[in-house]
């Protein structure tokens, strides 16, 4: 009977450790299931804002400009002046070139999010538009001109056109040159022979005969500093400038048609260098009565919001003298745009030396005795911060 019990205990005992281990393995398995499983799910995508276009997007990037972009839009005559006209890439890309790769977004919902990109309104009774980056200067002056920055940085190498400058006859002479696509009769202009004043003009706000600053009284009242007559120079701007060299047929390469041969793709998220701010801010701007956009973002970009171009000394120098680089200027690298603090004492009269002492030496001393004091002989911003290192190697400190 012993024996009995005992036997029957031992298969019992083998029986439930039996069931142990058919459960552990089985949980075991279903762990290593759910784990797997779960190793395997794909991530969730990135939810794509459709209202928000950029040619950053890798499928926007695979193909040519011509794949979307119709060279010449068919509205051209219409976008500029009548006289001004020419043919050129003056509108949004047409429906057929979004549908292949977009067909799905275009037919969600009674009002597509994709369809915001380009319309003000979407609705089927509406084709208004918001408008398009080209003619830049008509843009510019949009609300969403203001409120946007572009993708693209120019190419433009001033080493080749400085070349090009130089074969040119000198504007002192009477002659026919090729003006906004279209020949016309110039009037003799006078200027130094192959000088940058071909491209570059002494900004001038509109309404005035003349680039002088706002009464010293009231620009004190509104806490700005007075800025000199001259402050800016212009830089020519749009298709207008460039196509008289470069048109479609027998022009210079790049061709009009060739948009990447000029418009360089920024990284995306970059900031462009001209809106980062540096002696002046959009406020000083703004009170100092600029409204162009490219005047404002050259303003920006300055180091030396005071110094003016048409300074009557300023004036007499010829621009090589400061801009010591021009064959070197890039428009993708801004560190080849500034111009050397030792440009400043070029000459006998100009601003650093110490017998006498010039501004420069007097500005840094004064600086370096007392960290509160702010510079404002050529400065807004900046001079509120430490004397840069190439301050200090000018003036011998």
């Amino acid at each position: 009977m012993k024996r009995r019990t005992l036997t029957l205990a031992l298969l019992l005992t083998a029986a439930i450790a039996g069931v142990v281990y058919v459960s552990s393995s089985v949980s075991a398995g279903a762990q290593r299931r759910r784990a797997t499983t779960r190793r395997s799910a794909p991530a969730p995508r990135a939810r794509v804002d459709y209202t928000n276009f950029t040619h950053s997007t890798p499928a926007h990037r695979k193909d040519s400009c011509a794949s979307c972009h119709q060279s010449p839009s068919d509205n051209w005559a219409q976008a500029r002046e009548r006289d001004a006209a020419f043919p050129d890439i003056t509108d949004y890309p047409e429906h057929a070139s979004c549908l292949n790769c977009h067909r799905q977004q275009f037919f969600r919902g009674a009002r597509p999010a994709i369809c915001t990109v380009c319309h003000t309104v979407v609705s089927p009774r509406s084709g208004a538009r918001f408008p398009f980056a080209n003619p830049a200067e008509a843009f510019a002056r949009s609300e969403k001109g203001r409120a946007s920055t572009s993708e693209f940085a120019v190419i433009f190498p001033h080493d080749v056109h400085q070349d090009v400058m130089a074969r040119a006859p000198s504007l002192d002479e009477n002659r026919v040159r090729f003006v906004r696509a279209a020949f016309a009769q110039e009037q003799p202009v006078p200027s130094k022979p192959n000088s940058c004043s071909v491209c570059h003009e002494t900004y001038v706000k509109p309404g005035q005969a003349a680039a002088t600053p706002a009464p010293a009284d009231a620009n004190a009242a509104a806490g700005v500093p007075t800025l000199p007559a001259g402050l800016l120079k212009t830089t020519p701007t749009g298709h207008a400038s460039c196509f008289n060299c470069h048109w479609q047929d027998g022009g210079e390469k790049p061709l009009s048609t060739d948009c990447a041969g000029c418009h360089k793709l920024l990284p995306q998220g970059s900031p462009r260098p001209e809106l980062k701010g540096k002696d002046a801010d959009t406020q000083l701007a703004a009170r100092a009565g600029f409204t162009d956009p490219f005047i404002v973002r050259k303003l920006l970009r300055r180091d030396s919001v005071i110094f003016a171009h048409e300074e009557e000394r300023h004036r007499e120098i010829d621009c090589a003298t400061c801009h010591t680089r021009i064959p070197a200027l890039s428009t993708l690298d801004e560190t080849t745009l500034k111009v050397p603090i030792l440009s400043c004492g070029a000459g006998s009269s100009c601003h650093i030396g110490a017998k006498p002492k010039r501004i420069l030496n007097e500005e840094v001393d004064k600086k370096l005795a007392d960290p509160n004091f702010q510079c404002v002989k050529c400065h807004f911003n900046l001079g509120r911060e430490k004397p840069p290192r190439s301050h200090l190697d000018a003036t011998g400190k």
